[in-house]
């Protein structure tokens, strides 16, 4: 590649560190305005603000993101997926079956597949978290290997 004895010139490498911050909190509101602005960056932020900190109406968020899981950006609508997880979480309660359906439909597109899943497994942890428990074990004896 390079002979003997010579260098690499002028070449420059840029590294982009990402890091980890919580949003502030947000409402369907202020993601709907940023979405309208175009503003993808700022309307992530608030899509995870409302699903953590929201304003205590989970329907009208729960609606906002399965509305999000058919938009045209595929971050929104992996984000949009894992915050319907959120929302099992922090306010224990969905309309389960519609949240299911939707979830299981976006589970085809392979770029919301991974969050998707997520959602669904976080949904019966906090929904169900007995079914939880007993489908863990069964897996476990399932896989006799992982007992050690």
């Amino acid at each position: 590649m390079f002979a003997e004895g010579e260098t690499i010139k002028n070449v420059s490498m840029s590294h982009q560190h990402h890091t980890f911050h919580n949003p502030p909190p947000a409402t369907p509101a202020a993601v709907r305005i940023a979405l309208d602005s175009d503003d993808v960056s700022g309307a992530l932020d608030a899509m995870v603000g409302c699903a953590l900190y929201g304003d205590g109406d989970w329907r009208e968020s729960q609606d906002l993101y399965l509305s999000l899981l058919d938009h045209d950006d595929r971050q929104v609508q992996a984000l949009a997926a894992t915050c319907l997880g959120h929302l099992a979480r922090v306010y224990g309660q969905l309309d389960e079956n519609r949240v299911v359906a939707a979830l299981r439909q976006a589970r085809t597109r392979p770029h919301v597949r991974g969050t998707a899943g997520n959602a669904l497994e976080d949904i019966e942890v906090f929904l169900h978290p007995q079914h939880a428990r007993w489908r863990g074990r069964l897996w476990r004896l399932a896989r006799p290997w992982t007992w050690f």
